[in-house]
Formats: C-alpha cells, sequence, structure tokens
C-alpha cells in the first residue's frame, strides 16, 4: 500500500453485483403490452389509455391504479420495479404469468 493512500472498501451493491443476487430475484425483460396481459391473469383490467400508456385498475383495490408504458421495447427495471410493487407481485410471481 502506498503511503498517503487510505484503503477504501468498495460500495455494497459493487459487492452484491460481484457475487451474483443477493436475495432478490432478477427482473425480467418484458414488454408493456406482455406485463399488461400478466396483470389481467390477476385480476387487474385495463380502465383507459392515454398514448402511449395503459391505465389499469384492480376491482378488489379501490383506488388503486397502474400505469404501463406500451412503447414496443423493455420496459425498464425501475418501472418494472414500482409495477410490481402496487400490484403486490414478486419477480418469481410475474414470471410465472408471463
Amino acid at each position: 500500500m502506498k503511503a498517503g493512500r487510505a484503503r477504501v472498501n468498495p460500495p455494497i451493491y459493487a459487492i452484491i453485483t460481484a457475487r451474483g443476487s443477493y436475495s432478490m430475484s432478477r427482473l425480467p425483460q418484458v414488454k408493456g403490452d406482455r406485463l399488461a396481459s400478466a396483470l389481467r391473469k390477476e385480476g387487474w383490467y385495463i380502465d383507459h389509455t392515454r398514448g402511449s400508456h395503459v391505465i389499469m385498475r384492480h376491482e378488489g383495490r379501490p383506488g388503486a391504479r397502474i400505469i404501463i408504458p406500451v412503447h414496443g421495447k423493455p420496459v425498464k427495471p425501475g418501472t418494472l420495479s414500482n409495477v410490481l410493487k402496487k400490484a403486490g407481485l414478486s419477480a418469481e410471481e410475474i414470471k410465472k404469468l408471463l
């Protein structure tokens, strides 16, 4: 170790990435139209569309809505994570519905 340089521990996300998935399952790459059809199997229905976004609601959850972008390319991981959180589904559950 050179003099004057302090040793810095790598950030936790670097350790997790280097060792593979931590405790969370990897999110699938899925397009918006397939995601909407998978959510329909769980009781969500298409309320309306606005531009290229589908707004879905659930009978058993008044006031809950999910907005899904249908742009013809995979939904970004952060958006997918938010959709799954609102729907109350895990990555494993959505993989089974696809």
